[in-house]
């Protein structure tokens, strides 16, 4: 039972409680009237009567009696009688209807004839002082009950307040049926009232019933609105407070989880290069250590037999080797630097034509020795990055085009546009790459042509540097074999778009 209570609403409780009221009050009523014995019916109207009997009381005697006893009739809606000493009718106000006597002589004898035909209540009166009885008389051939409330006055003469007794119960039963209809009519008009105001008592709670739901499943986007109700006002701000709390610990969990999780894939990306620096370094640098160890003892022998010449060839070697392999750490750092997540770009404006033509400016003599023809396309549009690392890029994808430049020999770089980017696309004319290797050339010392020779100090690092710098700006890059020749392209974001 005490589990159905606690399920129950707040409008179902306060309804029920409403409805509990209204029944006993109908039904307490209703026990009365048919419990109640007859006498409880004539506590008002006896009431009544014992008053008027009093005020006559008072006024005995004086000038305006008569005059009092017709206006207590009229007040309590009662026949007032007036009885000698000797227990003889002298005086009903009913009965002297035209004029009012002086005294109870001029009772006795005025409007004699009118009189006579009028029956008084009056029985047999017992008692002394003042009393009440209930008693029955003959009117007009039947039987009528009457309550009268007697008094005796100084002198020994009697005044007798009557009602008529059947007349009194049929009008409060009468009343009573009248009374119990609009009773219940004013209790159904009170139900609509009080549940029109008990729902809008009770909306504001069933709101944050469903905005605290909402909060349990971590949205916090709907508030509860103020009322009047101070208390419930008082209740939906701390509720509310209580939702920006949750929301802004929520949101700085979401955060520092975020960084947690970033830090997670830093920390294993930091592992898987310091991985394949350990396993690529090793591997590089086998053959220029033994080659260094090989001539570093020749060396020492020819110096031993005077063979300084010989020598001198050999540390000319050692020296070579050494500069290969602090060439390819130099690389190799720098791929770990733009792919740990520990340099961060300097994003400014710069044109992308002057970034090509640059390295075209200070190569031109290589590119003339190898018989290259080259042409520089790219408009002078304005690109938003950093220039000095992306100038990395255009350096590697176009020292790649010159070493495989074939055929025609001819490099042209030249720009596609998107909305929100340049494209800037590096052609050579030359053999395509073969598609087993087409998307292994950005993995570092990968080398998709293997008779490039460790002379020319090609280590297949450059794609990889690319790959890296592009990851860090959050652009794609990619390659293509198109009819001729090879294409490598990168995407440098638009001045413009940045601003925007």
């Amino acid at each position: 039972m005490k589990k159905n209570e606690k399920q129950r609403n707040i409008r179902t409780r306060i309804m029920g409680g409403i409805v509990i009221i209204m029944l006993l009050a109908i039904l307490i009523p209703i026990s009365a009237y048919y419990l109640l014995p007859e006498w409880a019916y004539y506590l008002v109207p006896g009431t009544r009567l014992w008053l008027a009997s009093e005020e006559i009381s008072a006024a005995y005697g004086a000038a305006d009696f008569f005059e009092t006893l017709k206006s207590v009739e009229q007040d309590a809606d009662s026949t007032v009688e007036l009885y000698t000493a000797d227990d003889r009718f002298v005086y009903s106000s009913r009965a002297l209807a035209q004029s009012l006597p002086q005294s109870l002589e001029d009772a006795e004898t005025l409007d004699a004839a009118y009189k006579k035909d009028y029956v008084p209540v009056y029985g047999s009166v017992k008692g002394e002082g003042k009393g009440f009885q209930i008693l029955e008389s003959e009117q007009h051939n039947r039987k009528v009950t009457f309550l009268n409330c007697y008094q005796y006055l100084p002198g020994g003469a009697r005044v007798e307040v009557c009602m008529q007794v059947s007349q009194l119960l049929t009008t409060t039963k009468v009343d009573f049926v009248v009374s119990f209809f609009m009773i219940m009519l004013i209790l159904a008009a009170g139900l609509i009232v009080f549940s029109a105001y008990i729902k809008r008592m009770t909306e504001p709670i069933r709101n944050m019933c469903g905005i605290t739901d909402r909060m349990a499943k971590l949205d916090f986007s709907e508030k509860c609105p103020p009322t009047r109700l101070s208390e419930i006002t008082e209740l939906s701000q701390s509720i509310n407070q209580l939702s920006d709390a949750l929301d802004t610990a929520l949101t700085d969990l979401q955060k520092r989880n975020e960084q947690l999780q970033r830090d997670i894939e830093n920390e294993r990306t930091i592992d898987s290069l310091r991985q394949t620096f350990i396993s690529g370094i090793s591997h590089e640098l086998k053959t220029p250590i033994a080659i260094i160890q090989g001539y570093a003892e020749g060396a020492k022998m020819f110096y031993a037999a005077g063979k300084t010449e010989t020598a001198d060839s050999y540390c000319d070697i050692i020296a070579e080797e050494s500069q290969r392999m602090n060439a390819m750490i130099l690389k190799l750092l720098e791929i770990t630097k733009y792919s740990s997540g520990a340099y961060e770009p300097n994003w400014e404006a710069f044109s992308l034509f002057e970034l090509i033509e640059e390295w075209f400016r200070r190569n031109e003599g290589l590119l003339e020795e190898k018989g290259i023809a080259w042409l520089n396309d790219v408009p002078p549009y304005t690109g938003f990055g950093d220039e000095l690392i992306l100038s990395s890029v255009v350096n590697n994808y176009l020292s790649n085009a010159v070493s495989h430049a074939d055929g025609e020999k001819r490099i042209r770089a030249y720009c596609e546009e998107s909305p929100a980017c340049y494209r800037i696309v590096i052609f050579n004319t030359g053999k395509h790459i073969d598609d087993k290797d087409i998307d292994k050339i950005w993995t570092s010392f990968y080398r998709a042509d293997k008779s490039l020779s460790r002379s020319q100090g090609r280590f297949g690092l450059g794609l990889a540097i690319v790959a890296a710098i592009q990851r860090l700006h959050g652009m794609e890059y990619g390659v293509r074999n198109v009819e001729g020749g090879v294409e490598f392209w990168f995407d440098v974001k638009k001045a413009d778009a940045a601003e925007e």
